[in-house]
């Protein structure tokens, strides 16, 4: 490793630590609450270091944003393109929709979720970009897998789209709607997550398996 590329990953795991530490200030005190100062404070690092990454606030709490949903986004990938071959579609399904419940109730998305939502009127386009980076991509992925499905005689999908909207919000919808109103904890134990995960599979391929 040349003393360049080692400088640069220097570089990208400050720039990391600065986004770790901007997350946790920015969920828990909101954007008005937030200050550079306690970023730099909770990064362990000088505000000018801080300054040397993200220009100002906004740029810190977009990146901040951008951030999560990429991380996100890319755990959920892997698992819809391998969905797309099974064999046994009702296991898949199973597996994939507990993965998906358990991918959006962790803290820190709810948290994040939140955010973004308070935030929405005064950074409409950090809104929009968190909407296609997050729920448009992996909608539009999962869509394009339910559409290989359909082509093997799986599912009967005449719109992948549609179907993928309603499959997600049959599993995610009632944990998501309370943590929104009720707080983190009120997501609801891990059996219970199992078993919505589950009767959500059962509604959706009542409705999309082939007849």
């Amino acid at each position: 490793m040349t003393a360049s590329t080692r400088a640069e990953a220097r570089s990208a795991r400050k720039r990391q630590e600065i986004l770790t530490a901007a997350r946790a200030v920015f969920t828990a005190h909101g954007y008005v609450g937030t200050s550079m100062d306690a970023v730099a404070a909770a990064a362990g690092a000088s505000k000018r270091t801080v300054y040397q990454y993200f220009a100002d606030k906004e740029e810190l709490f977009t990146g901040v944003v951008l951030d999560t949903v990429d991380r996100g986004y890319e755990y959920f990938k892997p698992a819809i393109r391998t969905l797309a071959e099974t064999d046994d579609l009702e296991t898949a399904l199973r597996d994939h929709a507990r993965m998906t419940l358990t991918g959006l109730v962790d803290r820190e998305i709810l948290q994040m979720r939140r955010l973004v939502i308070a935030e929405a009127e005064r950074f409409p386009a950090v809104g929009r970009e968190y909407f296609e980076r997050s729920w448009g991509r992996t909608l539009k992925l999962l869509a394009e897998t339910f559409a290989k499905l359909a082509e093997r005689g799986l599912l009967n999908v005449p719109d992948p789209e549609r179907a993928a909207y309603m499959f997600t919000w049959l599993v995610v919808s009632i944990p998501t709607n309370r943590a929104a109103f009720l707080g983190d904890e009120a997501v609801g134990s891990p059996e219970e997550l199992t078993a919505l995960a589950d009767e959500g599979v059962r509604v959706f391929l009542a409705a999309f398996a082939p007849q």
